[in-house]
């Protein structure tokens, strides 16, 4: 499954990338493709504790959701100019 992931450029370098679906869940990488790989392992562990907590997966957003949820973007201080969209793959197999 893929789940959408904003990678937001970091002032010193790098990137971070928030999963709107997973509040709270983040990673972060000195490049892109690094910050996307990082990423897919923290939602592959959020999931997997999830499932250790008999709790569901929420179902991923699409990105016109995500790209209209403006207070979600505020408070992660997303600029859409300088933002990389990208679907990461996440395990979320019990």
């Amino acid at each position: 499954m893929h789940f959408i992931a904003v990678l937001v450029p970091q002032r010193g370098g790098g990137w971070r990338a928030h999963f709107p679906d997973f509040p709270g869940c983040r990673a972060e990488g000195s490049h892109v493709e690094i910050a996307i790989a990082n990423a897919s392992r923290a939602a592959t562990n959020l999931i997997a504790e999830l499932h250790g907590k008999s709790m569901s997966v929420p179902a991923p957003r699409s990105f016109e959701d995500v790209r209209a949820d403006d207070a979600w973007a505020a408070e992660r201080s997303v600029d859409w100019t300088t933002a990389v969209v990208s679907l990461v793959p996440i395990n979320v197999s019990g």
